[in-house]
């Protein structure tokens, strides 16, 4: 019992948190951002092995804007997920920002009233 309990307190004192952060075009680092999309990156074996969505292209998720931010990261359950398949099946996941500056504005808060006003003309 005392070698599984100190097989695990290892395992845990030994994993990383994976984070990347690339800036694509003109972000300021402390511009406030938007996520516009979430997915799950498949590997296998730690890592090693990418499978189906290994290549991501910036323009299925971002569309044709040139500023966003891509953060690719180790989450939580990405770690659990890995760890209960011993490392044969490693996720990620990659998320994609744009910068607040760069949405346009489809509604409006009426802060006296607290009402949301509809800014696009039908």
């Amino acid at each position: 019992m005392k070698r599984i309990l100190l097989a695990a307190i290892c395992a845990t004192v030994l994993t990383s948190c994976y984070n990347t952060r690339v800036i694509v075009g003109n972000v300021e680092k402390s511009e406030p951002l938007i996520e516009v999309s979430r997915e799950w990156n498949h590997q296998l074996i730690y890592g090693l092995v990418p499978l189906n969505n290994a290549t991501m292209k910036a323009t299925e998720y971002v569309g044709d804007r040139e500023n966003y931010v891509v953060r690719t990261y180790s989450s939580f359950l990405n770690g659990l997920v890995g760890s209960l398949t011993f490392g044969i099946y490693t996720p990620t996941s990659t998320v994609y920002y744009v910068p607040l500056k760069d949405i346009a504005p489809t509604h409006s808060v009426d802060v006296r009233n607290n009402e949301i006003i509809d800014l696009i003309e039908e």
